[in-house]
């Protein structure tokens, strides 16, 4: 239970940190141009799934063996 809470805890300080970080750098250090940003926030826009499913896996792993 504490795990659960524990991960989704991080995932929502994580996706709050790394929205702020794209936002950042999407508006603030790439060129104005429409293909550059066609380009980064569909990247971005994927890139934060990775750390988060390890995180899932980790909740779901935690309480399997608690389980058993």
């Amino acid at each position: 239970m504490v795990k659960n809470l524990l991960g989704y805890l991080l995932f929502f300080i994580f996706l709050g940190l790394y929205s702020a970080v794209v936002i950042s750098i999407g508006t603030d250090w790439l060129p104005d141009h429409p293909v550059v940003h066609l380009l980064y926030y569909p990247f971005v826009g994927l890139i934060w799934v990775y750390p988060v499913i390890k995180v899932m896996f980790w909740m779901k792993r935690r309480r399997e063996r608690q389980e058993s």
